[in-house]
């Protein structure tokens, strides 16, 4: 099968030659695989590993973001520094919450929001027919909108759901300055694209390692209508709606299927509930996981063989070969993954027949 083909199979739970299998990671493990794996481009390390999608996206052409003293700003217009933690590793961290003390609705009408005319949408078709034998997901990123995060990151966690409970109509006027614009971003894109984009990829997290962040009840009342738009639009270009949500979200599963989600990201084994061969018994025929090798102890302090031994386990309890699994990491592969033990991951992966 072409990478393609595979992933078409699994997504209708159909019998594949191997498992689909995704990649992602942080700049600094990129760097090491491909140094230690004698590689040069990124392109050339997902052929080497058979991973089965690549991603796309519009440039971005609007107003500069980066600042030569190493801050940035997004689309959204939120500042971040960068913070290194290691030699040779660092992250953005947010420099501010322009929202945290806002209250009223008027005030959003007064903050610039970002435009569809910042990006150029017609490179779409052309990277599209790049990847022609790949699934093809819309990128991390500007190309991965999100309702719940931006929220956090413009007002503060605890503001962003506190607002849920007793601040409903500034969320909901917060919430729908970002979904319609979202709406809009993810129709020009995939529009753009001529149906060539499979999944449309929404990066929205609702748990911790062991419980949801907020209840149910509210989830459903004030982001699960987001969602919903977000789906409807994927679904009228013709592409899957791809839903990554970190933690213990089990309890959601059923409200997350009805927003229209159709593969869940990431099966993140060591959060409560999220036990494989329960959630492939419960919901396996109605959604797809992606995900469920375990970065926190087997990618980090495991052996290859250790390794090896967590793919056979995690393939037989999704019944991954009869479809409806993606193999992948549980999250971003961190700088403490071995690289011996990503490289064992995959080639274990491919020969799972």
């Amino acid at each position: 099968m072409k990478p393609r083909e595979r992933v078409a199979h699994a997504m209708r739970h159909e019998r594949v030659d191997r498992i689909p299998l995704f990649y992602r990671d942080v700049p600094e493990v990129r760097q090491r695989l491909l140094n230690d794996l004698g590689l040069n481009t990124y392109e050339e390390l997902l052929e080497r590993l058979n991973i089965d999608f690549r991603w796309v996206e519009p440039v971005y052409v609007g107003p500069a973001l980066e600042n030569p003293d190493r801050t940035r700003r997004d689309i959204w217009g939120l500042n971040y520094r960068y913070t290194t933690f290691s030699e040779d590793a660092g992250y953005w961290e947010l420099a501010e919450r322009p929202f945290a003390d806002m209250e009223d609705p008027a005030e959003l009408d007064n903050w610039q929001w970002p435009s569809l005319d910042w990006f150029d949408f017609s490179v779409l078709k052309d990277q599209c027919e790049q990847y022609a034998d790949y699934a093809i997901m819309t990128a991390p990123g500007y190309a991965s909108p999100n309702l719940i995060q931006l929220m956090e990151a413009m007002c503060g966690e605890q503001k962003a759901w506190m607002d849920v409970l007793v601040e409903p109509e500034f969320f909901d006027a917060l919430a729908e300055k970002i979904v319609s614009f979202n709406e809009a971003f993810i129709d020009r894109m995939l529009d753009a694209a001529g149906g060539r984009i499979d999944f449309m990829r929404i990066g929205d997290d609702y748990g911790s390692q062991q419980s949801l962040t907020v209840g149910p009840e509210p989830w459903r009342a004030r982001v699960q209508p987001g969602l919903k738009r977000y789906a409807a639009v994927a679904k009228k270009h013709g592409a899957h709606y791809y839903h990554h949500s970190c933690g213990a979200v089990r309890e959601l599963i059923p409200d997350l299927l009805e927003a229209g989600v159709d593969v869940l990201d990431p099966l993140q084994v060591t959060a409560r509930g999220m036990v494989p061969a329960e959630l492939h018994v419960e919901f396996g025929d109605r959604v797809v996981f992606s995900g469920g090798v375990d970065e926190n102890v087997v990618l980090s302090q495991g052996t290859p063989d250790e390794v090896r031994a967590a793919v056979r386990d995690l393939i037989r309890d999704m019944d991954g070969l009869n479809g409806g699994f993606f193999l992948g990491p549980t999250h971003n592969f961190q700088t403490d993954c071995r690289i011996e033990n990503i490289v064992a991951m995959y080639e274990e992966a491919g020969q799972c027949r």
